[in-house]
């Protein structure tokens, strides 16, 4: 199960990770999160320790149940059915090569196989990311009025840079 760990998960995020750590079925690093988490709250500790303990007692509880089955009629009973189910299958393989043989057989049997392959190919080829948005912020200064008491102007040709600076110094407030 892909759930990302980040460091510092509060006590709502781990709870509702506990199961699938209990479990095993967090990715490494999650499982490192929530397990550094537990060995420092006390309150978490404890709620991971009453589900160990839950655990323990239901796995108790149905193995004892399966352990009180008797099994010595089952296993016959099973045997019976699936002989049956073996007879009535036994005119089957000569059937379904006979059927095999059909072009019109063949003929489906490879437009599924090329169709399901298109779609597994279709469905592993990575997006194209859109090709990206060219924007034209260039500006054309043709004059420049201010009240400030400097204003100071650098054009880079080469960098396409324009700097204006704006002196507030010496105005009086």
């Amino acid at each position: 199960m892909a759930i990302a760990a980040r460091a510092g998960m509060t006590c709502r995020e781990v709870e509702k990770l506990l199961d699938l750590f209990l479990d095993g079925e967090l990715e490494a690093r999650t499982m490192r999160t929530v397990a550094l988490h537990v060995t420092r709250c006390e309150p978490c500790e404890a709620l991971l320790q009453g589900l160990e303990r839950l655990q323990d007692v239901v796995g108790d509880t149905i193995g004892d149940a399966v352990a009180e089955v008797d099994f010595a009629r089952f296993w016959p009973s099973i045997a019976a059915e699936v002989d049956g189910v073996q007879r009535s299958w036994r005119g089957l393989g000569g059937r379904v090569r006979a059927l095999a043989r059909t072009p019109l057989v063949i003929a489906a049997a490879m437009a599924a196989a090329l169709v399901v392959s298109a779609i597994a190919l279709w469905r592993e080829m990575p997006a194209i990311p859109p090709p990206p948005t060219v924007v034209n912020n260039q500006v054309r200064i043709d004059t420049l009025t201010s009240d400030a008491p400097a204003v100071a102007l650098l054009s880079e040709s080469a960098t396409n840079t324009t700097v204006i600076w704006i002196s507030e110094e010496g105005r009086g407030r």
